[in-house]
């Protein structure tokens, strides 16, 4: 029949087995942060619980009895048990606690969500974030899909499921290297870049659509139109005067404008940036705090 209680202390145990590893008590009492005194208690402790004695104590060092031999080998691989159950069970506390699904462009992954989110973390250290990117529409899609609960994007055409809340607005502007012709402008037309090589963000890119529709609208046709993914390697392209680009201002950060020109547009082009999610998760705790978050954010001016 199975004993109704384990008869050995496991803090005895741990404390046995730091002695026998270290080869001295006091040396167990600094691991373990404990006093000597309260090394030599729990060690008495197991030896009465065990009813044998454990060490040979000698002058300057003790050997391991037939029977702290024994109990040694024992207790190795309880406390091995005890780490896997430790462990396993803070992975489920873990699992326990919300995870936010939070997507948005690369741009903003790296110019707003350190802020936004940073700052989020702190106030609220007990949800998880986990941070997707991708294009405008291909986040305003994963929202649909339940692959994120919320993504921070430029204007879409969204499903009717999807509640889009306004953020901020952008101002679109030219890039140009730092020789191009038009680099000393202070502000330019768009149809002054007719005849230039223009590289625009990929299918799916909220800029895009903007930029596309302004030059319809203007009959402007550039002398070759480039699709890219990457903004940042559309930044490296148009850095070697292969051609000029149109882009959110805060784009292109600080350490870039050494080598590439910022200029207005004239046409005044913007782009509405929204936060997207599920009508059906309007009332998430987690969503929720980081609206009202957003709201506190924008209300400092912290993400324009």
């Amino acid at each position: 029949m199975r004993e109704a209680m384990f008869p050995y202390s496991l803090n005895s145990l741990i404390v046995f087995s730091e002695v026998v590893r270290t080869g001295s008590f006091s040396k167990a009492a600094d691991v373990l942060v404990m006093t000597q005194p309260g090394i030599s208690y729990h060690f008495a402790q197991l030896e009465a619980q065990v009813g044998y004695r454990l060490l040979n104590r000698e002058e300057g060092y003790f050997s391991l009895t037939k029977e702290g031999k024994i109990v040694s080998r024992y207790a190795e691989k309880i406390l091995v048990l005890a780490k896997e159950l430790d462990d396993h069970i803070g992975a489920i506390k873990k699992d326990g606690e919300p995870l936010l699904k939070i997507g948005t462009t690369p741009v903003y992954s790296r110019v707003m969500m350190p802020a936004m989110l940073g700052s989020f973390q702190k106030a609220n250290p007990n949800i998880r974030i986990k941070l997707d990117t991708g294009s405008s529409g291909d986040m305003a899609s994963s929202v649909v899909a339940m692959e994120n609960d919320v993504v921070v994007v430029g204007n879409q055409k969204v499903s009717k499921k999807i509640l889009a809340l306004p953020l901020l607005k952008e101002d679109l502007v030219l890039i140009t290297c730092n020789n191009h012709p038009l680099s000393k402008r202070e502000s330019v037309s768009l149809k002054e870049i007719e005849g230039c090589p223009l590289v625009i963000r990929e299918k799916g890119s909220s800029t895009r659509k903007i930029v596309l529709s302004a030059l319809e609208s203007m009959r402007v046709k550039p002398s070759h139109l480039i699709h890219m993914r990457s903004t940042e390697f559309i930044k490296q392209w148009v850095s070697q005067g292969k051609g000029v680009s149109i882009l959110i201002r805060r784009a292109v950060m600080e350490d870039e404008r050494k080598y590439l020109k910022v200029i207005p547009l004239k046409e005044k082009l913007s782009l509405d940036v929204s936060v997207l999610f599920l009508k059906s998760k309007r009332s998430d705790t987690s969503i929720q705090k980081l609206l009202h978050h957003i709201e506190d954010l924008k209300a400092k001016s912290v993400l324009q």
